[in-house]
């Protein structure tokens, strides 16, 4: 799918340079302190962390560089924010050089809107931890467009119908310029549980990935600079496990477990297989990966394609 630029915004975080950190680092408390999130990032400056009590929350408001905005429940689920119009996305982040951090919060789209969208410049990093996404059709948990991403120990969600309907749903998409760390996260029921488009790199450990129509997807059409890391990964369940295609530098596939895919555990736009996208070329180096279905390999395990003792 082709990430999607310059929706309306139900909330948006921006983080800028300009901004001087304050003294000392502050909390700022929602609602008891200030009425709405919006009210809080208003005054908030870099090294402020906004915690924000259990509910639903649907605003439009702009962070500044090196904000943290916690949920203060329980656990993820307590404090959701929601895309009240499904047109739109529920998170924009204007990228500059710093942080901004995102934990312990759940967002939910119901329509082609984003649960995050990263776009503006490539210095900022986002990172996301312990996060739950729902995501609706023809839309994305985390729309990487520009910066770096970091997810750690998050939920990612489509509609258990997406796997039947490949509709372009995504749990994270990575554009081009843009790079991605995705640690210990739980994805089913996409079109593509993970993809990029040209992006810079894209790092996947730990993960669990199932039920989806591709698990893992690199569709490079606009970049050779591409690095994929895809290392201690149980992806089940799905279509096609993972799926490469078009210039990549360097793809490390270590010690992943590649089970119950109707399609096949790997389809690689290269030889016989020539139908996914566009033309392979790069280096696939791997090691001690458990795929049970090797005679649905794309190339098939004897067209001398794949590294010696790349499978077990």
């Amino acid at each position: 799918m082709v990430l999607r630029r310059g929706r309306a915004i139900l909330v948006v975080v921006a983080l800028s340079l300009g901004i001087a950190a304050s003294c000392g680092a502050r909390m700022l408390d929602v609602p008891g302190e200030y009425a709405s999130i919006a009210a809080a990032v208003a005054v908030a400056v870099a090294g402020d962390e906004i915690v924000v009590a259990p509910g639903t929350y649907s605003e439009n408001f702009v962070v500044a560089t090196g904000i943290t905005i916690r949920g203060g429940g329980p656990d993820r689920a307590s404090t959701t924010i929601k895309s009240g119009d499904p047109e739109v996305s529920a998170v924009v982040v204007y990228l500059a050089a710093g942080e901004a951090r995102l934990e312990n919060l759940s967002f939910v789209t119901s329509g082609p809107g984003d649960g995050i969208e990263m776009s503006g410049s490539s210095e900022g990093t986002v990172r996301v931890v312990n996060c739950a996404f729902s995501v609706g059709p023809d839309s994305v948990g985390i729309a990487v467009e520009n910066g770096t991403l970091v997810a750690e120990s998050s939920l990612f969600r489509g509609s258990e119908g997406n796997v039947q309907v490949p509709v372009g749903t995504s749990g994270v998409a990575v554009g081009a310029g843009a790079a991605a760390k995705i640690r210990n996260c739980d994805f089913a029921y996409f079109a593509d549980a993970i993809q990029t488009q040209g992006g810079r790199s894209l790092a996947v450990e730990a993960c669990s990935v199932g039920y989806s129509v591709a698990g893992i997807a690199v569709r490079n059409q606009f970049s050779d600079s591409t690095t994929v890391q895809l290392a201690a990964n149980q992806i089940y369940g799905c279509a096609t496990g993972i799926i490469l295609g078009g210039a990549v530098t360097m793809v490390m596939i270590q010690e992943n477990t590649i089970s119950d895919c109707s399609s096949g555990p790997f389809r690689v736009t290269a030889g016989s297989c020539v139908g996914g996208g566009e033309p392979f070329s790069g280096i696939i180096v791997g090691t001690a990966n458990v795929v049970p279905q090797l005679d649905l390999l794309c190339p098939d395990e004897g067209s001398g394609f794949w590294p010696d003792g790349f499978f077990e």
